[in-house]
């Protein structure tokens, strides 16, 4: 079993052989060789269901989770990324429900990296939905990234990374009061451990309604709802920028995720049902986002 060291941490990524959750594996796999974080594949099989399926079994992976590991340890294989090292990669057979299962992992991980296969909100709203019940429960991070088959022509296709030319963009929120405070500090900690890891810009974005006053000439333009000299301590070499943005925030965020690595984003409130993400405006970023998504409690 791998042992992180104390500079880096431990990624849960969600694998079950789709194309979805494969091209988690390659953005979990990038992101965590840039952190020096240990990397734990779980693939999660709800027995109870297979029993109630009569003359059913297990339908195993192909390639075995073994062997997926094993390619990405510089093992026979077209595997796209970085090899990692072989104490940093640990394969696991869970035989549980997968939203149980990961948000049990979640409690002794630093972040959870997911695939879905949603095509379309509706399809996407299924009560059970393993990316929606997760994100509700975790208690770490969760990054979500869509399978390509809800895109515009014209997406890029391959898996954005955060790095020098793919930056970080993190949504701030106006707010009050101590719990607001500590929220956004929870939420640009996360983003800013991935940039500062990843060597990428960290673009502190906040949006406001589209009547609220835009900066004019003579004006002071508005301020980050987050200390943005604070980073400086704990990421002395990270590139921060910040930007107000006017309008709907969907429209707003999901617009700027067509150039970075990664979006993070605020989650609803911890122990929502998945159902209950459908609506809300962190569920229709991670939707339509055309870049990773990550929610923070």
């Amino acid at each position: 079993m791998h042992t992180p060291s104390s500079a880096g941490g431990q990624m849960v990524v969600g694998y079950d052989g789709s194309a979805a959750s494969q091209r988690a594996l390659v953005w979990a796999a990038a992101v965590s060789h840039a952190l020096g974080d240990g990397l734990k594949i779980v693939h999660a099989v709800d027995l109870d269901v297979v029993r109630r399926r009569r003359g059913s079994a297990p339908r195993p992976l192909s390639p075995s989770l073994e062997m997926v590991a094993e390619t990405m340890v510089g093992g026979p294989s077209t595997w796209p990324g970085r090899p990692l090292a072989r104490s940093q990669v640990r394969a696991v057979h869970a035989f549980g429900g997968p939203v149980g299962e990961l948000v049990d992992a979640s409690m002794t991980a630093d972040l959870v990296v997911l695939g879905t296969r949603g095509r379309g909100r509706a399809r996407s709203a299924l009560i059970g939905s393993v990316s929606s019940g997760v994100a509700a429960r975790a208690y770490s991070p969760v990054v979500v990234l869509h399978d390509l088959g809800h895109s515009a022509p014209g997406t890029r296709r391959d898996v954005p990374v955060p790095g020098p030319e793919c930056e970080v963009v993190c949504a701030l929120t106006q707010g009050t009061g101590e719990a607001h405070a500590n929220r956004m500090e929870r939420i640009v900690s996360a983003a800013a451990r991935i940039a500062a890891g990843c060597s990428a810009r960290l673009r502190l974005v906040t949006v406001l309604p589209p009547d609220a006053a835009g900066p004019s000439d003579g004006a002071e333009p508005p301020t980050s709802p987050y200390a943005v000299a604070a980073l400086g301590l704990t990421h002395p070499d990270l590139a921060v920028a910040t930007q107000t943005l006017y309008g709907d925030p969907v429209d707003a965020l999901t617009g700027t995720s067509r150039d970075c690595g990664l979006l993070v984003i605020g989650a609803p409130h911890r122990g929502w049902v998945g159902a209950v993400l459908v609506g809300t405006a962190p569920y229709r970023i991670v939707h339509d986002a055309t870049c990773p998504v990550m929610l923070v409690h």
